[in-house]
């Protein structure tokens, strides 16, 4: 299982929330590069770049840190937040983005979404699953809908789309530890690739979610706040998988 480490942008800055809540953000940093070099030298593998005023608003506000963070690194970037239309995914891989994240257009725009995994190809397009209580929720989290999580990744699956990012909101940002029983049934009924995130907060978080068949984590609070070492989770998470 990967270990990624995630940057949150909100006006250029590394800022963490609490479930999401803008009005809840704490600043790490100024300078998301240094973030992405400090994560890489621990060991991380692919950054996962989020674009919260993007989520919020619909219009991609870091464009300029993100281009910024994708020329200086090495490793894949995915990248998600204010990505509606199959124009703003393929100007995100012109940037170096490896993969693009879909959110609310899932819901609103799936023809925007399926137009997106033709023209860059499955390998290229995550669709992100936001949920409270098992309900999606949309533009940064600030609108629940009533569609389900598994109900949206079922019509996802059937335009293309082959990766799906789970995150139990309500654990994001909290050092609550993951919802373990809402994404083991995700893995359990999903034939792809499913990256776990919300409330990781230590290595056993990790490794439990290893054992239930995520094909990566993305971590945020535990390494900003210093409760989780990266560069040491990254280490058991590989020795798990080895031995």
């Amino acid at each position: 299982m990967e270990v990624i480490p995630a940057i949150d942008l909100l006006d250029g800055k590394c800022v963490r929330l609490v479930q999401g809540d803008y009005e809840q953000k704490r600043v790490f940093d100024d300078d998301p590069v240094s973030v992405a070099a400090r994560w890489i030298k621990a060991g991380a593998t692919r950054l996962h770049v989020v674009d919260l005023d993007g989520a919020r608003d619909g219009v991609r506000a870091n464009a300029d840190a993100v281009s910024a963070i994708v020329s200086s690194v090495d490793v894949p970037v995915q990248l998600g937040g204010g990505i509606r239309t199959a124009k703003d995914a393929s100007e995100m891989r012109g940037l170096g983005v490896e993969r693009v994240i879909f959110g609310t257009a899932a819901v609103t725009a799936p023809d925007e979404v399926a137009q997106a995994v033709s023209d860059l190809g499955p390998e290229h397009v995550i669709v992100g699953v936001d949920a409270r209580d098992g309900k999606v929720q949309t533009r940064g989290w600030t609108e629940t809908s009533d569609l389900l999580a598994l109900d949206l990744i079922s019509q996802m699956t059937d335009i293309g789309v082959r990766r799906f990012m789970y995150t139990d909101t309500s654990r994001d940002g909290t050092l609550a530890h993951p919802n373990f029983e809402s994404i083991s049934g995700i893995v359990r009924n999903v034939s792809y690739p499913i990256v776990a995130a919300g409330g990781v907060a230590s290595i056993d978080d990790l490794l439990q979610l290893a054992r239930i068949g995520a094909e990566a984590a993305v971590t945020g609070l535990a390494i900003y706040s210093g409760a989780l070492d990266l560069e040491r989770a990254i280490h058991e998470v590989n020795a798990l998988a080895t031995g």
